[in-house]
């Protein structure tokens, strides 16, 4: 009994240290900010939220995503967007998550409910 409650002790603290390795690599989009303004372009952001937002289940990707600008290079920048999966249009914010000179790593969340 003794050993069974410290396998299940172990694997706990296995599953939640992948967990949290999983969520600190963020989603893996990278954009280019630009201009004298140092922005992503909005063409950009809607580009990698379409593209990107589904790795590595691309099955999980909008059709499309449309935002009404673009995001400044600063962290914890937001735009709330609309995305399209499959013909049902849902919110989606693109964040900023981390800036390294005009490398900008994008972070993407959709909300359950429809718009």
């Amino acid at each position: 009994m003794k050993r069974i409650v410290i396998a299940l002790a172990v694997a706990a603290v296995l599953v939640a240290g992948a967990v949290s390795v999983w969520n600190m690599t963020g989603d893996g989009s990278v954009a280019t900010a630009s201009g004298a303004e140092h922005v992503v372009p909005r063409d950009k952001v809607e580009e990698h939220a379409k593209e990107d937002f589904g790795r590595p289940f691309s099955g999980d990707a909008p059709d499309a995503v449309s935002c009404p600008r673009g995001l400044r290079a600063e962290m914890d920048d937001t735009v709330r967007c609309t995305a399209v999966f499959d013909g049902e249009r849902k919110p989606m914010t693109v964040s900023v998550t981390g800036v390294d000179g005009d490398q900008v790593n994008l972070g993407f969340g959709v909300e359950k409910k429809s718009e």
